[in-house]
């Protein structure tokens, strides 16, 4: 399977992630990462705003700018409750097998947007790891409605 990596920043973006960008191979999340088609880049650029930000949050100004729309409370609220209904199932007798309740539990701390997509959180190419969906996050927590947020490049990668 394969999912995308996406560089979003708040900054305009001077220095595209490529495929040569992230730490690759042993010790690594990537075992190789992929340069994308043009075509391909508007079918990422598309299932960003449709399938993996959460909807309304964010409007697509131009191919490279999303302009925030406001949303991150009610997003936060629902997010803590997922997180607390996954806690209550962990009990005494689960809490040791971390491929149930523990690891439900950890990936929603992790991935709160539930997407095998990372985020390369970077204006430049320097940064040699991309971050999981709970670091973008973060970043929107800051965001006040009109900001906008610059996508610099995308690539593949299998996981």
């Amino acid at each position: 399977m394969h999912a995308w990596i996406f560089q979003l920043s708040e900054e305009r973006i001077e220095d595209y992630l490529c495929e040569d960008t992230l730490l690759q191979g042993d010790g690594s999340d990537y075992d190789y990462c992929a340069a994308i088609s043009e075509e391909e880049r508007k079918r990422a650029v598309y299932s960003l705003m449709a399938h993996i930000l959460p909807l309304g949050m964010f409007r697509l100004k131009d191919e490279t700018t999303l302009v925030y729309q406001g949303g991150f409370e009610q997003w936060k609220r629902e997010w803590v409750e997922r997180i607390q209904a996954k806690a209550a199932k962990v009990n005494t007798e689960n809490v040791m097998n971390f491929c149930g309740e523990v690891y439900q539990l950890e990936t929603e701390l992790q991935n709160p947007l539930g997407t095998d997509a990372h985020f390369y959180l970077c204006n430049d190419d320097y940064q040699t790891f991309a971050e999981k969906s709970v670091e973008l996050m973060r970043m929107v927590e800051h965001l006040t409605e009109g900001d906008e947020l610059y996508i610099g490049g995308i690539i593949d990668f299998p996981f």
